[in-house]
């Protein structure tokens, strides 16, 4: 029984590193998603500045075409002056030149401000493009580094499960069962050692007769608190 007990300490060591594997793995996406949220940041925002350029790009096109037309319609508003007949017509036709001018100055003055804005928004663009580029290096490294880590621990945890494995079919069906029944229940520690006259698992004191039972190791026996499966730790050897 002395051995089904070490195997039994050895298979829950490697149960607690399956169990410490797992969780690490699971908390890669979400670390992926963590480093790579600047990245994705700066990549919105480009699109956003590229929608709002391509708006400003068309409004342009816009006003220029508006522009176009209010300067023809001065053209043939000035011809016209010849053909006036009488002072109200004359007059009338001077006010409609002059709202013309000023729909050509309003628009004029929407097409600077709207190049402008183009100027400083393609200027914004070309810092964030670059700004884009060197954040794209930064998390591709970063990206690398946990991509080689999450490597490893799968490595290592294809190890351990072969080992585990190999450990179990050494262990009584009926023990290993027991045994796994209360690593799901106890937080991952099913076999605890003595230590003193107490149960490491709860810290509830033993009565002695259990503790010289536990030491001789000749039988499977367990805390009457918690329930764990106990085992006589060895000594430990004194510091010279």
């Amino acid at each position: 029984m002395k051995e089904q007990l070490a195997l039994l300490v050895t298979l829950q060591t490697m149960d607690l590193k399956r169990q410490k594997d797992k969780e690490r793995l699971k908390d890669f996406p979400e670390k992926m998603a963590i480093a790579e949220k600047p990245l994705n940041d700066v990549r919105s925002e480009i699109e956003t500045a590229q929608a709002q350029l391509e708006q400003l790009v068309k409004d342009r096109k816009d006003g220029e075409l508006d522009l176009q037309t209010i300067e023809e319609k001065i053209v043939k508003l000035k011809l016209r002056l010849t053909d006036l007949k009488t002072n109200k017509e004359y007059h009338a036709h001077l006010q409609e030149i002059a709202a013309a001018r000023n729909a050509k100055s309003e628009t004029e003055d929407q097409l600077l401000t709207a190049m402008e804005a183009i100027d400083q928004l393609q200027a914004d663009l070309k810092i964030k493009q670059t700004q884009l580029g060197e954040d794209e290096v930064a998390f591709s490294g970063v990206k690398k580094e946990m991509q080689d880590e999450m490597d490893l621990i799968v490595s290592e945890a294809a190890k351990v499960e072969a080992d585990w494995q190999a450990t179990s079919e050494k262990i009584s069906k009926s023990l290993l069962g027991s045994y796994q029944r209360l690593f799901n229940s106890c937080k991952g520690l099913a076999v605890v050692p003595v230590r003193g006259q107490t149960c490491t698992g709860c810290h509830f004191s033993l009565p002695p007769q259990l503790i010289a039972e536990v030491k001789r190791q000749s039988k499977v026996l367990t805390c009457g608190y918690c329930h764990r499966i106990l085992y006589a730790k060895p000594p430990e050897t004194p510091a010279e």
